[in-house]
Formats: structure tokens, sequence, C-alpha cells
């Protein structure tokens, strides 16, 4: 009688289908793979401007251009390089700077910017702007201030400006038939009985002030510079940074 041996156990790992494996595997993967795309910063590039367009420039009596220097922790100077002629800041010579707390340059930039105050027509035609946004109807709905504040049962108001109370008498004033007297400064306010002020519009001056920063002026420099422009009523400014071009301070 033939006795048959028992087939042993082999510890041999066949890879006969590893290649079918890997190619399934190489499939699964390219499938379900994203790929994460660089788009870049996107952005919207100015309009071409237009040949008809006028190009805007500040009169040069409307315009006043200031350096504004650090000497200290927490101190900065100006130095007034272009003012209106005749006026209160008459272009300073060569090195003479004045502190940004100095009151009388507070006065002479309150002086400037109280004469060129805009027109009542303006800041009325700003506030029935500002009114039939907040309103939320169309640009035009009220032909007027007059008709709007009958049509809406609004009470015509004054808040009085920073420049009325520190200027008093000095402040040009203006008298509107339906808000009264207006300073330069003043708000002129449309409210509502029940919601209390609607829209309001600050009478803005004309006059335009150029800040002009070296890199070595910290950002408080700027802040106070700004704050002091406008506790003093002016509203309009442009910042520029200067390099070096000399040993100076």
């Amino acid at each position: 009688m033939r006795i048959r041996n028992k087939p042993e156990a082999s510890s041999k790992i066949t890879d006969a289908s590893m290649s079918d494996i890997a190619f399934l595997l190489l499939i699964f993967f390219l499938v379900t793979t994203t790929f994460e795309v660089q788009k870049g910063i996107t952005y919207r590039l100015p309009k071409k401007p237009d040949i008809d367009t006028p190009e805007v420039v500040v009169d040069e009596t409307n315009r006043v251009v200031m350096t504004i220097k650090q000497w200290g922790l927490h101190e900065y100077v100006a130095l007034i390089d272009a003012a209106p002629p005749g006026g209160p800041l008459r272009r300073a010579r060569a090195g003479e700077d004045v502190s940004l707390a100095d009151t009388s340059l507070h006065r002479g930039l309150r002086e400037l910017a109280a004469e060129r105050a805009e027109p009542l027509d303006a800041v009325r035609e700003r506030l029935l702007g500002n009114l039939e946004a907040a309103k939320g109807v169309r640009r035009g709905t009220y032909s007027s201030i007059r008709r709007a504040i009958e049509a809406e049962n609004l009470t015509p108001m004054v808040m009085e400006g920073l420049p009325s109370r520190l200027m008093e008498d000095e402040v040009p004033v203006d008298e509107d038939p339906l808000f009264g007297n207006v300073a330069f400064g003043d708000t002129l306010v449309l409210s509502d009985v029940r919601q209390g002020p609607i829209a309001t519009a600050v009478r803005e001056s004309e006059m335009v002030v150029i800040l002009k920063f070296f890199p070595d002026c910290d950002y408080e420099g700027m802040i106070e510079a700004i704050d002091m422009l406008r506790t003093n009523g002016v509203s309009r400014t442009g910042i520029t940074i200067q390099e070096r071009l000399g040993g100076g301070a």
C-alpha cells in the first residue's frame, strides 16, 4: 500500500497578482486625487481714463502742504511747505518747524478751512441724497429738501460743530431758510419724532491738506496729524511718503 505525504504549508508569499493590485491602486488614486491650482492674486484693474474727463486740479489758494517729522518719542512737528498766500499759514522759512500741538497752527488751519466752507446748496444736496439712501428710495425721489420734510414729516435741526465752539464769533455763518444759521463744521440733521435722526450732512471745507511723512515717522505720528486736521475742520487730506535724500534730519 502506497502512503502519500501530507502537503506542508509554505511560508512563501506569492506575488503573481501584485502588479494587478498596484495598477488598480494607481488608477484609484489618479481618479480620486484633486490638484490645487494656484490662481494667484485677483484684482480689478482701473478703467482706462476717459479723454473727455477733466483732470482734477486743486487750486493753490485751497491747498496746504505740510511735512510731518518726528523729533522724539511721542513728539511730532510740522513744516509748512506751501500755504495760501497772505493767509495765517505762510510759507515757513527753512527749518522753521512747529509742534502739532501748537495752538497757532490749529488756529491758522481753522481760519483757512472756515474761509473755504462749502456752499449751503452743496450741503443740502448731499443731505437729500443721504435721506433717500436711508429711506431706501431711488435717487431723485424728492425734488427738494423742503418737499422731503413735508412728505416724511421730518424736523430740520442744526448740531453745532467743534469749529463753532472754538472760534465762536470768528467762524463764518450763513442763514438757511429751513435750518437757520449754519456755520462751518455744523451738521444739518433731518429728524423723525419716533425714530430720531434719519439723515445728516456736515458742512465741510473745500481746503485740501497734503501731509508728507518720512519713513522713520511712526504710525502714531500719522494718526496724530490726521486727528489734528479733523479737529480743526479739515476733512480733505492726502498722504505721501518722502525719501531722505541728504544727511540732515
